[in-house]
C-alpha cells in the first residue's frame, strides 16, 4: 500500500507536457499492454517484498521493530519519490531504459540481504549500508512503473492506462503483502526470499526484452547482462547454506546447532562445551550455565505463596524450563503452556539436548501446549489458575509490550483463582530501570498487592521480575528440594530491595501509548552508548 500511494503522487507528475515527445517506439498492442500489465502486478509485489524484507532483517539484528518498519517505509517512500522525479527525464528507448533498471534492481535486491547481514556481522555501519540499499532499492522501484505507464498510455490515453496502472500496482502489493509473512519469510528466510526475488525482477526484465527484442537497441547485449545476473543468483541461491552458516557464525559467539525462521522469529540454538543458548531474533533467553537462577525465582516465589497450587498458567515458555520448576510441586494437576511460536514449543519438545535441560517437561502428561496468542487465548479459555507465569521477551516491539499492559493484566486477573499470584519477568532494575519499575506501576493498577523480585543471573547481570496478587502476600509452602538458587533457607533474600535502586513513580503502560517501548528503548540506547546510571 506505501507503495502504491508514493505512486499515485508520483504518477500524477510523471507525464510532462512534452510526453507528446517525439518518440520513435511503435504504439503498443494489445497483447503488449497485458504483459506489461503482468509485468506491473509482479514488480509491484517485489517492490513491496523488499520493503517487507529490510524491515524484518533489520529488527531481527537490532530489534525495536516499530523503529526500522517506519524508517524503512519512510526512507522507500523519499527514495521512490526521486527515482519517479527522474523517470521524468527519460524522453525516449523507454522500454530499453526499463529493463536495464529490472537488471539492477534484480541484481541489488537479490544480494540486499547477504548485504546487510555481512555489515552488520563485520563492520560498525550497519546503517549506512541500509541507507544504501535501500535508496539504491527504492529509486530503482520509483522510476520503473511511471516509465510503464507512459507506455501503455500510448495504446489506452492516459485516463485508462493510468487506472489500469495503479489498480494492478494495488492488487500487485497486496498479493505480495499476504506472500511475504505466510510463505517466504517461514519457508525460505531472509537470504533465499532475497535471491528469489532479486531472480524475478530479472525473470521479468527478460521476459519484456525478448517480448520487445524487435524495438530494442542492444537487445543482445542486455539478454547477455541479464543472464549473466540471473546467474549470479542461482549461485547464491547454491551456496545459501554456507552464507548462513558463515554469516551466524560471524553473529554468534558459539557453534550454531539449531537454526530456524518461524513465521514470528528467528530461533536460534548454539552450544559450546556444557553451555547450550538459546536465541529469539539474536536476543539471549538462557544459558544453560545458569538458567536456574532465571527460573527458580520466576517459579517458586509465587508458587510458594500461593494459597492452592493445583492449576498453574505459563505465558511464553516454550522451552519447557519453566514447567521444569513447576512440575517439583506435587499438588499441581495441571498446566497450561501458551506460546505463539510452534518453533519454540517444538524444540523444547524435540530437541535432544534441550529436553535433558528441561527434564521432558513439555512431554508430561500433566502440561498442555497451546500455540496460540496469550491475548486471543485468554478472551477465550474461561478456567482459573493458581499460579500466572509470564515468561516472555523484553517488550522491544508492539506486539510484545501489549502484553506488558494494563488492559492485559486485567484479563490475567480475571483468571486467578482466590489467592493467587502470578509473576512477569520484567527485565533488568539496573540497565531497564524505567521500564522495571513501569512494569510495577502498571500491575498497582490492577491489583491490590505487587511486589518486586530481584534475582542476579551472570548471563543477564541484576534482574528482576513483578509478584502481583488480590491477597496479601504469605508464604504457604515450602520451596522445593534441589533447587539450586531458590532454597527454603535463603529466599527472602529475593525480595529484599537494593538500597541504590529505589522505586521510581512511573506511568502505567497502557494499549493505547505503549510508555513501556520508550522507556526500554531508552535503557537499551543508553547501554549500547555507556551512559546508563
Amino acid at each position: 500500500m506505501f507503495v502504491s500511494l508514493s505512486r499515485a503522487q508520483s504518477l500524477a507528475n510523471s507525464t510532462p507536457p512534452e510526453l507528446a515527445e517525439a518518440h520513435t517506439e511503435a504504439t503498443p498492442t494489445q497483447d503488449d499492454q497485458r504483459l506489461l500489465l503482468v509485468s506491473i502486478f509482479i514488480i509491484a509485489g517485489c517492490s513491496l517484498i523488499y520493503e517487507l524484507l529490510i524491515s524484518s532483517l533489520s529488527t531481527y539484528l537490532l530489534g525495536s521493530g516499530v523503529v526500522h518498519y517506519s524508517i524503512t517505509i519512510g526512507l522507500f517512500l523519499f527514495f521512490m519519490g526521486v527515482g519517479s522525479w527522474l523517470a521524468q527525464y527519460v524522453r525516449e528507448d523507454l522500454l530499453d531504459t526499463f529493463v536495464k533498471i529490472e537488471i539492477a534492481l534484480g541484481l541489488v535486491g537479490g544480494l540486499s540481504a547477504v548485504l546487510l547481514y555481512a555489515a552488520y556481522a563485520w563492520t560498525q555501519y550497519y546503517y549506512p549500508a541500509m541507507l544504501v540499499v535501500i535508496a539504491t532499492i527504492s529509486t530503482l522501484v520509483g522510476m520503473e512503473i511511471p516509465l510503464l505507464t507512459r507506455v501503455i498510455e500510448r495504446g489506452r490515453g492516459i485516463r485508462q492506462g493510468l487506472s489500469d496502472v495503479l489498480a494492478t500496482d494495488y492488487v500487485g502489493a497486496l498479493a505480495a503483502s499476504l506472500l511475504f509473512p505466510f510463505i517466504l519469510l517461514p519457508y525460505l528466510g531472509h537470504l533465499l526470499t532475497a535471491f528469489a526475488i532479486g531472480a524475478v525482477n530479472l525473470l521479468v526484465a527478460l521476459v519484456v526484452l525478448w517480448h520487445f527484442r524487435k524495438h530494442l537497441k542492444q537487445a543482445s547485449l542486455w539478454l547477455s547482462g541479464g543472464l549473466v545476473a540471473a546467474a549470479l543468483l542461482v549461485l547464491g541461491t547454491y551456496f545459501t547454506p554456507s552464507f548462513t552458516q558463515i554469516l551466524e557464525r560471524a553473529l554468534y559467539q558459539d557453534p550454531v546447532i539449531f537454526s530456524t525462521q518461524s513465521p514470528y522469529q528467528k530461533v536460534v540454538m548454539t552450544e559450546r562445551g556444557n553451555d547450550l543458548r538459546l536465541f529469539l531474533n539474536g536476543s539471549l533467553q538462557f544459558s544453560s550455565q545458569d538458567e536456574y537462577r532465571y527460573h527458580e525465582a520466576l517459579i517458586h516465589l509465587p508458587a510458594s505463596h500461593s494459597r492452592t497450587l493445583e492449576r498453574a498458567l505459563i505465558i511464553g515458555g516454550g522451552d519447557g524450563l519453566a514447567a521444569r520448576e513447576l512440575l517439583r510441586y506435587p499438588s499441581l494437576k495441571q498446566i497450561q503452556l501458551v506460546d505463539l511460536d510452534a518453533a519454540v514449543t517444538d524444540l523444547g519438545r524435540d530437541l535432544h539436548k534441550l529436553r535433558d535441560l528441561n527434564k521432558d517437561a513439555l512431554h508430561n502428561p500433566k502440561v498442555v501446549v497451546n500455540n496460540d496468542d496469550a491475548w486471543r487465548w485468554l478472551e477465550r479459555d474461561g478456567d482459573l489458575f493458581d499460579v500466572i507465569i509470564i515468561d516472555l521477551p523484553d517488550p522491544d516491539t508492539a506486539d510484545i509490550a501489549r502484553l506488558y499492559t494494563v488492559e492485559f493484566y486485567r484479563k490475567i486477573a480475571r483468571r486467578l483463582s482466590v489467592g493467587g499470584v502470578m509473576i512477569t519477568q520484567a527485565s533488568s532494575p539496573w540497565l531497564e530501570r524505567n521500564a522495571f519499575w513501569c512494569i510495577a506501576s502498571t500491575l498497582d493498577k490492577v491489583f491490590e498487592n505487587a511486589s518486586a523480585v530481584y534475582s542476579n543471573v551472570p548471563s543477564f547481570g541484576p534482574w528482576g521480575y513483578v509478584m502481583a496478587s488480590n491477597t496479601p502476600f504469605e508464604k504457604q509452602r515450602k520451596i522445593p528440594e534441589g533447587t539450586r538458587y531458590i532454597t527454603e533457607s535463603a529466599w527472602q533474600f529475593t525480595l529484599e530491595h537494593p538500597a541504590d535502586l529505589p522505586p521510581l513513580e512511573l506511568k502505567a503502560n497502557h494499549l493505547q501509548t505503549l510508555p513501556l517501548m520508550q522507556y526500554y528503548a531508552e535503557g537499551y540506547q543508553a547501554l549500547q552508548t555507556g551512559e546508563y546510571e
